[in-house]
């Protein structure tokens, strides 16, 4: 019998691969154009591959993929400001509340799971957008009150995407729960 050389990491991490492909990478290299789940995916990869090597490769691939666009598509007007680097930290955190407030645990309850993910995007989009509006330097004098504005703007469909990631997440989760113990009971009925 040949054993199986995927660890269950290495299964995960191709999967969250998978899908940072699918909704990260330019319209022009997909079929399909779904939004970006990076986000989530770092939340994902916290809850499940804690090791930090993880969260060094996933932060490089993301950067690589960025770079890779921004080249690809000649859109050399864009470049790694501040507040690029203050963007990628949202990844951290994001990584971060994954691996110390919900792994560990037998299953996600989502009564720890939901407010978790809301304090967490609720800081990913104040850090991301804010760092954007004001070292950008898209904006000649950044204000408090635009700043508002600008959050005001966006905040809606930040919150609509990613929170529609995160409830997929966790319903793929408790749906791959109840078939892995489906399957030990059933295997434990036949012994």
């Amino acid at each position: 019998m040949q054993k199986n050389i995927l660890t269950k990491e290495v299964k995960i991490s191709i999967f969250l691969i998978f899908f940072i492909f699918l909704t990260r990478v330019s319209h022009e290299l997909t079929l399909l154009s779904l939004p970006d789940a990076s986000l989530i995916i770092f939340f994902a990869a916290g809850i499940f591959l804690k090791n930090i090597k993880w969260l060094l490769f996933f932060v490089s691939l993301i950067v690589g993929i960025d770079l890779y666009a921004i080249n690809a598509n000649n859109m050399l007007h864009i470049n790694l400001t501040f507040s690029y680097w203050v963007y990628v930290t949202t990844y951290l955190i994001s990584w971060y509340a994954g691996k110390e407030i919900l792994s560990g645990r037998p299953s996600l309850k989502a009564s720890i799971y939901i407010p978790t993910v809301l304090g967490v995007l609720l800081m990913a989009f104040i850090i991301s957008y804010s760092s954007h509006y004001f070292l950008s330097g898209w904006i000649n004098n950044p204000e408090f009150y635009g700043n508002l504005l600008f959050l005001k703007a966006n905040l809606s469909s930040f919150l609509v995407t990613n929170l529609t990631y995160a409830i997929v997440l966790l319903f793929s989760v408790k749906v791959l729960g109840l078939i892995k113990q489906s399957k030990s009971s059933e295997k434990f009925k036949t012994n």
